[in-house]
C-alpha cells in the first residue's frame, strides 16, 4: 500500500532529511557568530539540530518543521530553513520556491544562528 502524504507532511519530511544531513536537497549554513565558537561547541550545536524532535503546535504552527530554538550553555540558538527555486539558486539568484514540497525544484538552505542574529 502506498502512503499518501499531504503537502505539509512532505515538506516536514524533507526538512527532517536536511536536518539529518541530506545534502542532495539542501545545505546547512552557520553564521559568523556560530563559526566563532570553539569547534566542539559547533559540533554540539549541530548534534542538537540533528536530534531535535520536539515539534508541537506552539513552536511549529504550520507543521513544516522549518524553525526551532535550541540551547547550549544557557545560550539560545535558532535553526531556520528557507526554500529557494533550485534552478535560480544554481544561477546564483535567490528566488523563493513556489513548491517547497518538490525536492527536484526546491533547494533548502538552513541557517544555524545565535538568537540575537534573527
Amino acid at each position: 500500500m502506498t502512503e499518501t502524504l499531504t503537502t505539509t507532511e512532505t515538506i516536514a519530511r524533507l526538512n527532517d532529511q536536511l536536518r539529518q544531513g541530506n545534502t542532495k536537497i539542501g545545505e546547512i549554513r552557520i553564521t559568523q557568530t556560530v563559526k566563532a565558537l570553539p569547534p566542539e561547541h559547533q559540533q554540539k550545536l549541530l548534534q542538537l539540530v540533528r536530534d531535535f524532535n520536539s515539534f508541537e503546535s506552539g513552536n511549529d504552527p504550520y507543521g513544516e518543521r522549518d524553525f526551532f530554538a535550541i540551547q547550549l550553555d544557557s545560550k539560545n540558538y535558532f535553526f531556520k530553513i528557507d526554500y529557494f527555486d533550485k534552478k535560480a539558486w544554481l544561477d546564483n539568484q535567490e528566488v523563493s520556491s513556489e513548491c517547497p514540497e518538490n525536492s527536484d525544484k526546491t533547494w533548502r538552505v538552513a541557517t544555524l544562528m545565535k538568537s540575537n542574529e534573527y
